[in-house]
């Protein structure tokens, strides 16, 4: 029986499962970092702003034609 129990334990905490999600979070955090960099450098903030600045001015537009 303690052999059971060593088994058990040695096979749920000596895996390399977590691991292998360490390595994804660290993957997942690199590639948002590296997207917020070019985010801030890029001037995509400014435009983006700038889209979805006149999207919203057109919806207001057009709801304000449809009600009359």
């Amino acid at each position: 029986m303690l052999f059971q129990i060593y088994d058990y334990y040695r096979t749920v905490y000596g895996s390399e499962k977590g691991q292998d999600l360490i390595e994804y979070a660290l993957l997942l955090a690199l590639i948002v970092a590296v997207g917020v960099l070019i985010y801030q450098t890029s001037g995509l903030k400014a435009s983006l702003t700038t889209i979805f600045s006149n999207a919203g001015s057109l919806a207001k537009d057009a709801a304000t034609v449809s009600n009359g």
